[in-house]
């Protein structure tokens, strides 16, 4: 994406359904989205990896649907106006990032543990996956971030954080793995919804950059509305978010926006392109004490 551009992201949590993949794949490359998160992934007691209720690897091995792997593929293959695709785990009441804590804390992070070689076989499956996408709603254990994201970066995956709330744990975390690998971390996603109600891109990137330096991009920033908002309203709160200096943002989600999607897509350019016109501000997306992520 360059300096100039805006791009727009969806979090996709039907992308594996039991029938019908191709032609979900095919909506999906013609929406106007440019980046798919895939969601939600779920790592387990002994580290097999789920997507939603789906076992998908286990034992380093890929054990699920046929098909699935090549479904990923063709996303980034021309006609499509996606060009990257992130892989979401965790979520609220899910244990995810519990069951990552306790496998950490007995066998650590080497190539030969469970976890190691069960993500290592989600990168070499699914090639076109660039980034987990972190969505701890439940632990908030920095270590725990910290350690698994610097195993991801060792095979070769990259980390986004999806926070809904706590920036100085995030931030924190930040700090840690830019000092142990630099660029390892490249970006937040950041709930404004649900939970997340009425956070503002701004706070965020201002945190980021007291502990980072002032240098550190506003566009590190991606903030996300949900579709109880019509493309409408999400289009006005790009617009009055833009002025922070942002250049992307993500719907959640593709599923429950249904034939609006592209609208969303458009939205989301349209805000993050044009200055407000002289609208009243719209409000803020109701506030709740949880995420709305399962």
């Amino acid at each position: 994406m360059t300096a100039n551009s805006v791009s727009s992201a969806a979090y996709c949590q039907g992308f594996f359904a039991d029938h019908g993949g191709a032609a979900y794949v095919e909506q999906l490359k013609k929406s106007g989205f440019n980046t798919v998160i895939l969601a939600l992934g779920h790592p387990h007691e002994q580290a097999d990896i789920y997507y939603g209720n789906t076992l998908i690897i286990r034992n380093g091995v890929y054990v699920g649907p046929v098909g699935w792997p090549e479904l990923v593929a063709s996303l980034l293959k021309a006609p499509t106006t996606v060009n990257r695709v992130l892989f979401s785990i965790g979520g609220a009441d899910v244990g995810d990032f519990g069951n990552i804590a306790n496998l950490i804390k007995k066998y650590g992070t080497g190539p030969e543990t469970a976890l190691y070689r069960n993500f290592h076989a989600l990168k070499s499956l699914f090639p076109a996956i660039e980034c987990i996408d972190l969505d701890d709603e439940e632990q908030l254990q920095a270590s725990v971030i910290v350690q698994f994201s610097l195993m991801l970066g060792r095979i070769g995956l990259k980390t986004t954080f999806c926070p809904y709330y706590q920036p100085t744990f995030w931030v924190d975390c930040l700090k840690q793995i830019e000092k142990e690998a630099p660029g390892q971390v490249v970006g937040f996603n950041l709930q404004c919804y649900s939970g997340g109600g009425g956070n503002e891109p701004a706070q965020w990137i201002a945190a980021i950059r007291q502990v980072m330096g002032d240098s550190f991009p506003a566009t590190f920033v991606t903030p996300g509305l949900s579709s109880s908002q019509t493309p409408d309203e999400v289009r006005e709160q790009f617009e009055i978010w833009r002025t922070s200096g942002i250049n992307s943002g993500f719907l959640w989600t593709y599923e429950d926006a249904g034939n609006q999607a592209p609208a969303y897509a458009q939205a989301i350019r349209d805000g993050l392109q044009h200055p407000l016109q002289g609208k009243p501000p719209i409000g803020k997306p109701g506030e709740r004490t949880t995420g709305d992520r399962a």
